[in-house]
């Protein structure tokens, strides 16, 4: 069985998971579907002075979905209401993950803690002194060095010269580049 991104209307997807499930059983064609994840994260918020739990889509509209495609199996999944086709080029051919994208998703949708999931959720291509170019933000254009990492925030500092001084600066992953 391959992994395949199932698209539905936004905020339906969980009632779309439970009706595709339903018309599988119907049709007697479970037996093609392994599992369908919807990653969601637990957020604690204050709410009227309350402490509020609630759950946010990591990826809202999306279902991922293991399967072994049959002009059956697509059929019934494309009937359900809410469900708008696969990603990729036809909606109504799916093109499945690569093996790498699938297990980060699994990792994602089945971290134990909130922490691990973030973790999985922030690519950190950089170590500790590797050089990097701001492209964003106030220091746009400069260069420095990683000098610390903070994967869970998806954050690092990085040591720019300014006025000839080493000055240390927490950016966002994604308003660096290697400068290599």
């Amino acid at each position: 069985m391959r992994w395949y991104v199932l698209k539905a209307v936004s905020g339906r997807e969980n009632s779309c998971r439970e009706n595709i499930q339903i018309a599988l059983r119907e049709r007697k064609l479970e037996a093609g579907v392994g599992q369908m994840l919807i990653p969601a994260e637990r957020i604690t918020e204050v709410k009227r002075g309350k402490k509020v739990s609630t759950e946010r889509k990591l990826f809202p509209g999306y279902i991922y979905i293991e399967m072994e495609p049959t002009d059956a199996l697509l059929e019934t999944i494309d009937s359900i209401d809410g469900v708008t086709g696969f990603l990729g080029p036809d909606p109504h051919n799916p093109v499945a993950l690569t093996n790498e994208e699938a297990e980060r998703i699994v990792r994602i949708a089945t971290a134990p803690t909130p922490d691990e999931q973030r973790r999985e959720l922030v690519q950190m291509p950089y170590k500790l002194d590797d050089r990097i170019k701001v492209k964003e933000g106030t220091f746009a254009g400069m260069e420095g060095v990683v000098a610390e990492i903070n994967a869970q925030k998806g954050e690092l500092r990085a040591m720019i010269t300014v006025f000839g001084r080493q000055t240390p600066v927490w950016l966002e992953v994604w308003q660096v580049e290697s400068a290599v």
